[in-house]
């Protein structure tokens, strides 16, 4: 597709600087779990949890896009896909199951052994990190999906010169992608976190759609609406109680679920365009500081409920957070068991000074390697 409105270093400090943003307001959200006795009745609580992790998991969907764009013009190739759910089985699961093994033996749940902690914690992953779960999930039916609209995108279009005719059977293919993948998803039995997954799905695959299709983001002459949305409909936003709003209508609880997911849209739309925003015109420090959270935005998920009493809130959990992440990073055993990543490599100077056969070469020959 063409991206020509946005390079690739802004278009990924912006995806960064999401990320960044998006944490944060789940490292917020869960201070203000902490700190507050009724949390589900304080409204800073609700205006956070009404949005945030729908909103995380649309983030993840934008991310999800940029590599099915590239490969959408090339062959359709299933092995490319299966090669991508190893990586993210690698960068999710094994954290997944890694931190359920450290909070059974830092908690001793009673009545589990090690084993059958990790059995219920796959059976019910809100006693983990379920996002990372879910988030498996969502990828690997994503992942069939695209394969489909990229085969049937190959099969059934030719290219013109201006790409017209591509891109609009790629939006027709990808509004019939939306039902066929949800219906799959619906069959599946909801064990295993299959539930989480359905609940999630329909924001992960609308974060991939909006960011292929308005990569630039909203139109500036309704980006506003969303806002006024949000701001309007949140304080009536209840975790655990039918909203005021619903109760009028024939059928609360069904009334309750959708204004939910206005909430969340609207909430997540507003903070992609602030996102936006704040990229632009922030000052640089600023924006450096928040887009590399934004890189350890899954490091920070699964580090910060261990520093959520810390002084100042919200600030002192992410330090910290980074802190360890950076710890777990220079261990390669501990980089790939706690976070699903190779390891740092920060002193390669120096271990190349001290190995016994080295050879010498100019400073500026050494290549740095890259994380």
């Amino acid at each position: 597709m063409n991206r020509a409105a946005t390079s690739t270093s802004s278009r990924d400090t912006f995806l960064d600087c999401l990320k960044g943003l998006a944490i944060g307001t789940v490292v917020l959200g869960h201070t203000f779990q902490v700190a507050t006795v009724d949390f589900d009745h304080s409204l800073p609580f609700r205006l956070i949890y009404s949005f945030h992790m729908p909103m995380f998991m649309f983030v993840a969907g934008m991310t999800a896009s940029l590599s099915f764009s590239r490969r959408l013009n090339a062959p359709p190739d299933f092995s490319s896909y299966l090669a991508e759910i190893r990586s993210k089985a690698v960068r999710l699961v094994v954290p997944f199951v890694t931190w359920a093994i450290i909070k059974y033996f830092l908690a001793h749940p009673d009545g589990y052994n090690p084993a059958t902690w990790l059995l219920h914690v796959f059976q019910v992953p809100d006693d983990g990190l379920w996002f990372l779960w879910a988030l498996f999930l969502c990828s690997c039916v994503l992942a069939l999906t695209a394969f489909v609209v990229q085969y049937a995108f190959h099969s059934l279009t030719t290219a013109s010169s201006d790409g017209r005719q591509d891109l609009g059977a790629l939006y027709l293919l990808l509004i019939l992608a939306w039902p066929i993948s949800s219906a799959l998803l619906r069959a599946l039995p909801s064990d295993l976190g299959l539930g989480m997954a359905k609940t999630f799905y329909p924001y992960f695959f609308g974060g991939f759609v909006f960011h292929l299709i308005r990569p630039t983001g909203l139109p500036n002459t309704i980006r506003w609406v969303t806002y006024v949305i949000f701001l309007a409909l949140a304080p009536f936003w209840y975790r655990t109680e039918l909203s005021p709003l619903a109760l009028p209508f024939p059928n609360p609880a069904s009334a309750n679920l959708e204004f939910q997911r206005i909430v969340a849209i609207a909430g997540t739309l507003a903070l992609v365009d602030f996102a936006r925003l704040f990229t632009d015109n922030a000052p640089a420090l600023s924006t450096r500081a928040v887009a590399y959270c934004g890189k350890r935005s899954l490091d920070i998920y699964a580090i910060h409920f261990f520093f959520l009493t810390y002084f100042p809130p919200v600030i002192a959990p992410i330090i910290a957070s980074l802190g360890v992440s950076l710890i777990l990073r220079t261990n390669a055993l501990t980089s790939w068991l706690c976070l699903g990543q190779k390891p740092l490599r920060i002193w390669p100077r120096d271990r190349y000074r001290l190995s016994p056969n080295r050879v010498e070469i100019a400073d500026n020959a050494i290549a740095m390697p890259k994380e």
